[in-house]
């Protein structure tokens, strides 16, 4: 079956092919050429025999006057019109052309007399430069009187001048009408018979013609018709073909092709402790893919499956498969190394990355992360060889990049630490181990509270020892965030309910973090949706905050569910922003009120490098133009909170002005009329310590 691609091919081009046939029937494709107009700045030559005294007049058209005074042998007059510079070799190619149409008026003492049109050809066969005569005679001779203007005259009606082909002795070859090279258009008079006034008024001559002849066309659209089918067949065949094994980008193998490579390996019963398998993971890919787009991104990954390929073939004594898994990971397994030479190997890998790749318009460096699996007794199939050296390429990522990390006992330890983990978290929830702490944030001018953001903290013993930054990443990893994400909404909301007299009187936003997942949770929003109902939350106290590096990838999904949150009348806030490389123009396709500009560009503000704060101003700039909010989290610094206020940050939040603090505590603050003036008066002795 041809693909969905090779379909709008085929209607694409039927499509063409009926525009490019009607328009050729309709004349789009015709063409043109005004002789007056094109040759007005020409000197004109006046043609007459003896007996005939001849003017002209070009004031409007072409006026001749023509009068026979003795008739005695062959007499005529007329004019000719130069189409060229005045070089009788160097004329104009009229084979697009096929008719012309003149209006000219012929006034003579005889009702029969005819006016011959003629197309001067200049050709080396046949013309010599110093004999003007020598130019072949395309003519036709016709009645003006008997027809309306303008008058149409086919070039099929053309005639070469028999006299001419005696008098020059053509052959039969030259001796046929040629419009390549016509250097001069005549119009005489064809024959002058009684004696007496002959007047020509030439209004206008026009060429017509067509760039293609409607048969051409014909054969051209067969033709590329002809071609495009036989591609598409060849091409649909090829894909077919390679398909099943081949990566379509890079021509590697895929996931099936080194699967069936490595498990034949694995039947064949090879020294197991000389197999190993090579997981690697390019580093920050889609930073380049927003940077360059998507086009350079995929020529990074040619370039670089390139440069790994090119150094293995120049390995010897070794067996491989190299094989891209999806979007920047690969797949490597050897067959031929020895232990000893593993890790030299590796760290010889590293290095072919530090070579250039070019692209078509950019020079870059590919960097990756290198997970390293051996064969082992316990293991049977490249699934299982996989999922070790994925493991270790983890581990590699975990420790700065950029590095190789070969699995071992302590790589085997941690996934054991993560699952443990994985089933303190579950536990957690069941139990309700969990409690909220929550992070005021203030207006950057008044030092108003004006809102603050839910932290989650963990109470149970096996937890307290591992912070959310721990066990965030590995409750998503074993898909537990869900759970996390809902408890602490709904005890959010409970906190809310149960103090809504107080939040009543001093209106406060509650900014609650959610995991990416939920952009792809189908019953996210219905859920959130259910307990705002259930405990009567009005949508305007609650912020949801997502973090912008999962917004980096947002499908159609995710941004209908962000879309979905805004209409319940939830604000949502992009956190950590700055570190993703979202577009700035890709903020209009996101429903967002709030930017969060993320702390590692706060914390530089007082280095020598300009770049954050240059960066912190972009931000901030364009969070005006878009007109979004703007907080500026992990303040601890007067500089950094004088900076951002100088700025037009709106909000302000961290350690300079208040810590996380328990729901007890907020209330209290909530509830003191003096906090406020004391963070003023704080930032008021900061700021006179600042200048002294």
């Amino acid at each position: 079956m041809f693909s969905d691609i090779n379909v709008k091919v085929i209607i694409g081009l039927f499509c063409l092919s009926i525009m490019a046939f009607l328009s050729h029937r309709l004349g789009i494709v015709d063409t043109s050429y005004p002789i007056l107009i094109n040759t007005n700045e020409k000197p004109k030559i006046l043609i007459n025999s003896m007996y005939v005294d001849a003017d002209v007049d070009e004031k409007q058209g072409i006026s001749i006057q023509c009068k026979l005074t003795k008739q005695e042998g062959y007499n005529f007059c007329g004019i000719g019109i130069p189409l060229t510079d005045g070089t009788r070799s160097n004329g104009l190619d009229l084979n697009k052309f096929n008719r012309l149409a003149a209006r000219i008026t012929y006034t003579t003492p005889s009702d029969k007399a005819k006016l011959k049109i003629t197309f001067r050809n200049f050709n080396d066969t046949y013309s010599n430069l110093t004999d003007p005569v020598s130019l072949k005679f395309n003519s036709i001779a016709y009645a003006p009187g008997l027809h309306e203007l303008p008058v149409v005259i086919p070039f099929d009606a053309l005639q070469v001048d028999n006299w001419w082909v005696e008098q020059y002795k053509v052959g039969f070859g030259n001796s046929q009408v040629e419009l390549s090279n016509v250097s001069y258009l005549e119009i005489l008079t064809d024959g002058m018979h009684t004696i007496g006034d002959y007047h020509i008024e030439i209004q206008s001559i026009v060429l017509y013609g067509q760039l293609i002849t409607e048969a051409n066309l014909l054969k051209l659209i067969l033709l590329i018709w002809l071609i495009t089918v036989i591609f598409l067949v060849t091409f649909q065949h090829n894909i077919l073909k390679r398909m099943s094994i081949t990566d379509s980008l890079t021509g590697l193998f895929n996931r099936q092709g080194i699967s069936n490579w490595t498990n034949k390996k694995i039947s064949y019963r090879v020294n197991r402790q000389k197999l190993y398998m090579f997981y690697l993971d390019l580093d920050d890919f889609k930073k380049v893919n927003d940077t360059y787009g998507h086009k350079v991104g995929d020529q990074l990954l040619i370039g670089f499956s390139q440069h790994i390929q090119s150094y293995l073939d120049s390995i010897e004594n070794i067996q491989y498969s190299f094989a891209r898994l999806s979007g920047d990971e690969f797949a490597l397994v050897i067959l031929g190394l020895k232990e000893s030479q593993i890790k030299n190997f590796a760290a010889s890998l590293l290095c072919v990355w530090d070579s250039p790749i070019l692209l078509e318009e950019h020079e870059t460096y590919a960097r990756a992360s290198l997970g390293i699996a051996q064969l082992s007794e316990e293991i049977n199939t490249f699934d299982e060889l996989l999922a070790r050296a994925d493991s270790a390429m983890y581990y590699a990522k975990k420790d700065g990049k950029n590095r190789f990390k070969v699995f071992n006992q302590t790589v085997s330890q941690d996934i054991f630490f993560r699952k443990q983990t994985a089933e303190k978290i579950k536990n957690a929830i069941i139990q309700d181990k969990f409690y909220l702490n929550f992070m005021p944030i203030f207006d950057a001018k008044s030092l108003n509270m004006v809102s603050v953001e839910v932290l989650l903290r963990a109470n149970d013993q096996t937890l307290q020892s591992i912070g959310p930054e721990v066990f965030i990443p590995i409750a998503e990893e074993y898909n537990l965030i869900k759970n996390i994400d809902l408890w602490v909404i709904e005890t959010t909301f409970k906190q809310i309910k149960n103090e809504f007299s107080l939040l009543n009187l001093i209106p406060l936003i509650f900014c609650i973090n959610i995991s990416s997942v939920e952009l792809h949770n189908p019953n996210f929003v219905k859920r959130l949706t259910e307990l705002l109902e259930l405990y009567q939350i009005k949508p305007q106290q609650i912020e949801l905050e997502v973090t912008e590096t999962s917004l980096v990838e947002a499908d159609l999904m995710s941004v209908s569910t962000l879309q979905e949150i805004n209409a319940l009348g939830i604000n949502l806030t992009l956190d950590d922003f700055g570190t993703g490389y979202t577009a700035f123009s890709q903020l209009i396709n996101y429903p967002v009120s709030c930017l969060k500009i993320d702390k590692t560009f706060i914390d530089n503000l007082s280095s020598a490098d300009k770049t954050k704060s240059t960066m912190i101003k972009a931000i901030l700039s364009i969070a005006e133009s878009y007109k979004l909010k703007t907080v500026g989290e992990g303040v601890e610094y007067y500089e950094q909170y004088s900076f951002l206020l100088e700025q037009g940050c709106d909000m302000i939040q961290g350690y300079l002005f208040c810590k996380p603090i328990s729901w007890e505590d907020l209330k209290n603050s909530l509830c003191d009329p003096n906090q406020q003036k004391l963070r003023q008066e704080k930032m008021l002795n900061l700021s006179k310590n600042s200048i002294t």
